[in-house]
């Protein structure tokens, strides 16, 4: 198994799992100083984090969880939800997929960009 394919199929898990507890704990995310946060804004966050030291750190699995805690609500940001059943809404599952799509499509192109940035 390739370190393309470890990236996908960890990517894949993380976004399961995800998945799985958010609909189990369905809880409403904290709240600072009347903003709310989501799972996404750390998925990306530490994907960006990784993507900035990765002259002198990289993990590809580090970055696989983080990427699959960000595409995990991407239809959720794109439809602009507002409420959990958004979040399990048609409309946000179809651009779930689609995204896992691309990801599956350019996982090498991700992952070469990762390792040689």
């Amino acid at each position: 198994m390739t370190i393309y394919d470890k990236f996908f199929g960890f990517t894949m898990a993380t976004i399961i799992i995800t998945r799985v507890l958010v609909y189990i704990f369905n809880k409403p995310s904290p709240t600072i100083r009347n903003f709310r946060t989501h799972h996404w804004m750390f998925g990306l966050l530490f994907s960006s984090i990784l993507f900035s030291i990765s002259n002198f750190y990289t993990n590809v699995y580090l970055l696989s969880i983080s990427m699959g805690i960000f595409l995990d609500e991407i239809g959720f940001i794109m439809i602009r939800g507002k409420t959990h059943a958004d979040n399990y809404s048609p409309k946000s599952f179809m651009i779930l997929m689609f995204s896992i799509f691309l990801l599956f499509l350019f996982r090498e192109n991700i992952i070469d960009f990762y390792l040689n940035y």
